[in-house]
């Protein structure tokens, strides 16, 4: 079976790729930058003698990557597992961003996901696969702050509940994980309120679970609760609150 990992060539994608070669899944590996896909691809080659196809895409530009990644699945063997932990923020997303940066933001944290979860749905309906989306804490309620990332990653909240609710999990699994902070380049020396999660240990996580049934879970795990108090607190309170 093929799994796709779409964000690949760094951070948490990178991790997964790296553990599903190791349980030797095939892979399909979908990513911006042509060089380190192409390496990363070659390396998991070499070290686990998996098939391993890169697709280099801009998914801030590509109006329909659903279809391209199709095509690129075409002669791999049939696609169980659909893994999405792509996305990008920016310092100064909050409501001055120019219309372009929100529409680029926009493109990669949700209309890619939605684009290719559309496409590639009746494959994996095919298999009873999984379909795995990767949230963001961001997201719990709104904020001055990380404004149109935050939009996107509660688009995926309720991508994940239409798929849940349209599809039983012996049809197809649904994960949704719920970030917090990664210990990647994005986050390495900032001064971060609570300790960054090593993206090795995530993923060798979300693949042990792959064969669960459909399920949210946050992050460390510690998220849960603060999410649930976050969402309770008053408005009033909610929205003197900073940072």
């Amino acid at each position: 079976m093929t799994a796709l990992v779409v964000g690949a060539s760094s951070g948490l994608g990178r991790a997964l790729a790296s553990e599903l070669a190791r349980r030797k899944h095939d892979l399909l590996l979908v990513a911006s930058g042509p060089r380190d896909l192409e390496a990363l691809a070659a390396d998991l080659n070499l070290r686990h003698g998996v098939a391993v196809r890169a697709l280099a895409l801009d998914l801030g530009r590509e109006a329909d990557p659903g279809a391209r990644i199709a095509a690129a699945l075409e002669g791999l063997s049939p696609l169980s597992a659909l893994l999405l932990p792509v996305g990008v923020s920016r310092e100064d997303d909050d409501f001055s961003l120019d219309v372009s940066r929100i529409g680029q933001l926009l493109a990669i944290n949700l209309h890619a996901p939605l684009a290719i979860v559309h496409a590639l749905l009746p494959k994996l309906l095919e298999t009873r696969g999984v379909v795995v989306l990767f949230g963001s804490i961001a997201a719990i309620r709104g904020r001055g702050r990380n404004v149109v990332y935050a939009s996107a990653k509660r688009g995926l909240v309720s991508l994940y509940e239409s798929l849940r609710q349209r599809h039983r999990s012996s049809e197809l699994r649904v994960h949704l994980y719920q970030l917090g902070f990664l210990a990647t380049n994005l986050t390495h020396g900032m001064q971060l309120p609570m300790p960054a999660t090593d993206p090795v240990v995530i993923a060798k996580t979300v693949i042990d679970r792959l064969a669960h049934g459909s399920a949210c879970w946050y992050v460390p795990r510690k998220f849960a609760l603060i999410a649930l108090v976050v969402r309770a607190l008053p408005w009033t309170i909610y929205r003197r609150m900073r940072g």
